[in-house]
């Protein structure tokens, strides 16, 4: 009984250890036109909305953008998310159908067709996984 206990103890501090090892980030950079930033920015709010009444916090995705002056011509914005598992990710990308619908609609729309093209050109996306030293 005492080794099955130990062994249970050693296999449960495992899934501990390697549980918080998926650790990871949505990396987005991309470029919004002009004439479509205030639509995306609504998008994003209305994302982040449904994301924060669904309990997962507060602008869960971060938007980021270059300055003005900035001499980059490319990939002006950067936007993160950040998730402690695989399991995580998922339950927020299938949080509702309402949250569904947005990206549907949003799919469809000058977005979907002009800022999210994962194309790596006009726009990069990565899964990056924590580094531990």
């Amino acid at each position: 009984m005492k080794k099955i206990i130990i062994s249970l103890l050693f296999l449960l501090s495992n899934a501990i250890f390697y549980g918080q090892n998926q650790e990871r980030l949505s990396v987005h950079f991309f470029d919004i036109p002009e004439n479509l930033e205030s639509e995306f920015l609504k998008f994003n709010s209305e994302v982040n909305t449904v994301l924060e009444n669904a309990g997962y916090g507060k602008s869960f995705y971060k938007l980021y953008k270059v300055k003005k002056e900035d001499e980059n011509k490319t990939l002006r914005y950067f936007q993160i998310s950040s998730y402690t598992s695989d399991k995580h990710y998922e339950m927020t990308h299938n949080v509702s159908d309402e949250y569904k619908n947005l990206w549907d609609k949003m799919w469809d729309s000058d977005i979907g067709k002009k800022v999210w093209t994962f194309d790596n050109k006009t726009h990069i996306y990565r899964k990056v996984f924590r580094v531990y030293n």
